[in-house]
C-alpha cells in the first residue's frame, strides 16, 4: 500500500477498486523521476489517463482544469514537497460544502457506505479550516480540501495537499449510531490531518529527522481545534486519560528509543515514524504511521 496502489471492497456482492496513493516517505519516486526529499519543493503539473468507465470520479491536490482525448489534466500545484502529491480515482460518492473564505471542502468514500457517513467529516472539516484560518491568521493555500476515505490504508490517515486520506474507520461514521469516543477520535484525525495543510505542507520540515516536531505540533493543534469546535466534549480530559500517560509509560521504558532519530539512509527513515507513532501518541490501534 505504497506508491500508486488499488483498494478492494465489494458493492452488492461485486468486488470493485479504486486507485489512490501513498508517497510519505520515499515512495513519490516510485510514480515519477524526482528529488524525493522534504526540503526539494517543486510545482506539479498533474496529468492522469486510466482505463476510465463512466461514472468515475477522479480527485488531486489541485482541480480539474479539462480533459482532453481522456487525459484529466489539473491546475498546476503551489511549491511542495513530492510526499504530500496525490490523486486517486474511481466510482466514488461525495459531499461537499464551502468555508467563509471560500475554500471549497469534501469528503469521498466508495458507494459500499450510506450517503449520511461523510456528513459528520464534512462539518469537522469545514469548521477546522476555518479555525486554523483565524488562529494561524493565514488563509488557506489551496482552492480546495478533500478527505478521502480508502479502503486499504496501511496509515491511519495521510496530509496529502489538497487530498487528505483516511483509512475509513477515521472518517466516515454513521451520526445516529456511533458513540460519542468514536466521533471524538474521527474529529481530532481529520483536524489533525488539516492542521497540516499549514505545519508540515505550507512550512516543512528540512530533512525527516525534525518530523517528530512535526507531528508533535498536530497532535497538540488537533485538541486545540476541536476543543474550540466542541467545547461540550472537553476533549482536553481525553487527552489526560489517554495520550499522556500512555506516552510516560512509554519513556519510562529502559532504552527507550529517542524522538530525535538521525536519518541517514532513506531505510532509516521509519525509525522518525516509530519514534513519533509511539512517543508522541499511542491510540489503539493505530499503525506505524503516527496519524
Amino acid at each position: 500500500m505504497m506508491g500508486i496502489y488499488p483498494s478492494y471492497y465489494e458493492v452488492n456482492g461485486e468486488k470493485k477498486q479504486i486507485i489512490g496513493t501513498q508517497f510519505e516517505t520515499t515512495f513519490a519516486r516510485q510514480a515519477f523521476p524526482c528529488v524525493d526529499e522534504p526540503e526539494a519543493k517543486a510545482t506539479f503539473d498533474l496529468a492522469l489517463k486510466f482505463d476510465e468507465h463512466e461514472g468515475e470520479t477522479v480527485l488531486a491536490n489541485m482541480p480539474e482544469k479539462k480533459v482532453e482525448d481522456g487525459v484529466h489534466y489539473f491546475d498546476t500545484t503551489v511549491k511542495m514537497s513530492t510526499y504530500l502529491v496525490a490523486f486517486a480515482f474511481g466510482e466514488l460518492q461525495g459531499k461537499q460544502t464551502t468555508t467563509k473564505s471560500g475554500v471549497q471542502v469534501g469528503v469521498f468514500g466508495t458507494k459500499a457506505h450510506k450517503a449520511n457517513e461523510l456528513d459528520f467529516a464534512l462539518d469537522i472539516a469545514k469548521r477546522s479550516i476555518e479555525f486554523y484560518e483565524d488562529f494561524y491568521q493565514t488563509p488557506y493555500p489551496l482552492p480546495h480540501s478533500w478527505q478521502l476515505a480508502l479502503p486499504d490504508f496501511s496509515a491511519g490517515a495521510m496530509e496529502n495537499w489538497g487530498l487528505v486520506t483516511y483509512r475509513e474507520a477515521y472518517l466516515l461514521l454513521d451520526p445516529d449510531n456511533t458513540a460519542l469516543d468514536m466521533k471524538q477520535l474521527v474529529a481530532t484525525v481529520i483536524s489533525h490531518e488539516l492542521a497540516h495543510q499549514w505545519f508540515g505542507d505550507l512550512v516543512t520540515m528540512k530533512w525527516w529527522d525534525d518530523l517528530w516536531l512535526n507531528e508533535s505540533f498536530a497532535n497538540m493543534m488537533e485538541y486545540v481545534a476541536i476543543d474550540a469546535l466542541e467545547p461540550d466534549w472537553h476533549i482536553w480530559e481525553m487527552f489526560q486519560t489517554s495520550d499522556v500517560p500512555a506516552a510516560l509509560q512509554r519513556d519510562a521504558t529502559d532504552g527507550v528509543q529517542s524522538v530525535h532519530v538521525s536519518v541517514e539512509d532513506p531505510a532509516e527513515i521509519e525509525l522518525c515514524l516509530i519514534a513519533r507513532s509511539f512517543t508522541l501518541r499511542v491510540r489503539g490501534c493505530w499503525s506505524w504511521c503516527g496519524h
